[in-house]
């Protein structure tokens, strides 16, 4: 009498579409064998697919074998396609059944492969389950790539957004309940007050469920500005399409989040989290080990005392209040005379009417592009309504075009964005450099922070009761006599490192509300050389009239 062991598989798709039953085979079977006079030694069944042999069931079906040669000496199942669907991988576990003594057999597609006509039939019935699967996946992609062309999300809906229906049952996503955290992630992110991972910590706890790993992913993904990302395909070329869905957030805010991604948005000075009793930390090094120097309070009788120390072994400590006045006192030596005060008012007016008319220059040029590429998707649509050109062809042309005009606009958007605000912030400038250790002490401490990043972009040394720094903000050079700031490390560096500061904002960007008036001094100081003595004696001069 032989053995066998009976093998049924079905997928999901297949027992929904085609009405396979798992108990419906094992029952066929088990009859076979049983008018067969065959003993059924061992039963498996699993729903995966067949597209490979990394199935749970089969794996122990074939561990099972190696471990009990010869004691079985059929494979039974109902068709080869329930064997499998890939017959590259199938010719290769036949080859490995036969070697551990165990015919494979079809119950409704029997072969004899002993006769050598017969491997005819089984390379059909191998082949035509694998041909079926490729015509499906190809119609799937196909309708799938058709549906994203028109503008619908076809997977399941993101972060932030929901799968719902239309009226007419037709799928679409709309925002969901995290969607204003999705808004507020992108917010966070454009302000550039902190890293995209605090962001991220802060986003979590309030209840956005996105990984640390996907959080970049999801400030990429352009469906949260209602657009839709389509890849590319054989000769089709990767495209953005607006969707139908209703976007979170707006173009805008999107491409900022990608330039700071990319590195091509200048950023804001570090402000790190902690007490307003410490606003160094973040910015001191320890003298003995170089180490960044934290800080933290110490509780005592009465009150809570703040220390800046050393993590490492050297113990280095120093106590916040000491520092932080001798912090003020340094401010008070670099605070610019009244002389250097109205200059800066001078030039900045007349940077202000200088670059209203660039200004100006530059907008009609963004326009005149963003017309042009207009004027060309116009004629492409009227080419193809005079069938000169293909539907396909007119996509691709729109879409070739519609991304840089976005750009311009962005662009347009930034040149205008400068010198609208400029003006705006110079009376709190002055107002400030007249007497900046006032305005420090009565600032936040994200603005305290911003000023000390924004002047200093290199670590602090605090030793023998003074402070010391590898480079200073050219700004601040240039508005204060050079005996009075900071004893550099070495004797000469301020002038081989004065032109390579990179924590000065370039103009473009508009400055946040309380921002540092030195971070907006070095807006303008960029723009116009006060190295020059010749506009110097000018501007004195004419103050002096």
């Amino acid at each position: 009498m032989k053995k066998a062991i009976i093998y049924v598989r079905v997928s999901t798709d297949e027992q929904s579409e085609k009405g396979y039953s798992l108990a419906h085979q094992e029952e066929r079977l088990r009859n076979y064998c049983k008018l067969q006079n065959i003993e059924v030694v061992g039963f498996y069944k699993e729903d995966h697919s067949a597209k490979t042999f990394d199935r749970p069931a089969f794996t122990q079906l074939l561990s099972f074998l190696k471990k009990n040669k010869q004691a079985v000496d059929l494979l039974l199942f109902l068709k080869w396609d329930r064997f499998s669907r890939n017959a590259g991988d199938a010719y290769g576990m036949i080859n490995q059944l036969n070697r551990l003594g165990v015919e494979p057999q079809a119950m409704e597609q029997p072969l004899d492969l002993n006769v050598p006509e017969n491997k005819i039939m089984l390379a059909f019935y191998l082949a035509a389950p694998e041909v079926e699967n490729d015509r499906r996946s190809l119609n799937v992609i196909a309708g799938t790539r058709r549906a994203m062309k028109e503008g619908r999300h076809c997977t399941w809906a993101p972060i932030g957004y929901k799968n719902i229906r239309t009226e007419d049952n037709r799928p679409i996503i709309v925002p969901g309940n995290e969607a204003l955290l999705v808004r507020w992630l992108f917010e966070e992110v454009a302000k550039q007050e902190n890293n995209v991972m605090d962001i991220w910590r802060e986003a979590s706890k309030k209840g956005l469920r996105v990984s640390k790993s996907n959080v970049f992913l999801m400030l990429r993904n352009p469906i949260y500005m209602g657009k839709i990302k389509i890849g590319a395909y054989k000769d089709e070329p990767a495209t953005i399409v607006k969707g139908i869905h209703e976007p979170i957030i707006s173009e805008g805010l999107f491409y900022i989040v990608q330039e700071i991604l990319d590195g091509r948005r200048p950023s804001h000075p570090t402000v790190h989290a902690g007490k307003d009793e410490l606003p160094l930390r973040g910015f001191l090094k320890c003298p003995k080990c170089g180490t960044k120097l934290t800080g933290s309070a110490s509780k005592g009788r009465s009150s809570r005392y703040f220390y800046y120390h050393c993590t490492s072994k050297c113990g280095v400590r120093h106590k916040a209040e000491v520092l932080n006045k001798e912090f003020l006192k340094e401010l008070k030596k670099i605070t610019p005379d009244e002389q250097d005060i109205l200059l800066f008012e001078t030039i900045a007016t007349d940077y202000y009417k200088k670059a209203g008319s660039a200004k100006s220059v530059n907008v009609k040029e963004i326009d005149d592009a963003i017309e042009k590429h207009r004027v060309r998707i116009q004629n492409a649509l009227r080419r193809m309504s005079d069938e000169e050109i293909s539907p396909a062809e007119y996509r691709d042309i729109k879409y070739m075009y519609e991304p840089e005009i976005e750009k311009l606009l962005r662009k347009k958007q930034d040149v205008s964005k400068v010198d609208d605000n400029l003006m705006k912030y110079i009376t709190t400038v002055t107002q400030g450099l007249r007497n900046l250790p006032k305005y420090y002490q009565t600032a936040t401490l994200a603005t305290k922070q911003r000023i000390i990043g924004s002047m200093y972009p290199e670590m602090l040394i605090f030793e023998n009761n003074t402070y010391r720094t590898g480079r200073i903000n050219e700004a601040v050079r240039l508005i204060c006599k050079p005996e009075k700031v900071f004893k550099e490390y070495k004797k000469g560096m301020a002038l081989k490192n004065e032109s390579h500061s990179n924590c000065v904002a370039s103009s473009g960007i508009e400055p946040e509300s309380g921002a540092s008036e030195t971070l907006i001094l070095s807006i303008v100081l960029r723009s116009q050389n006060l190295k020059n003595t010749a506009g110097r004696r000018v501007c004195r001069t004419a103050k002096v009239t």
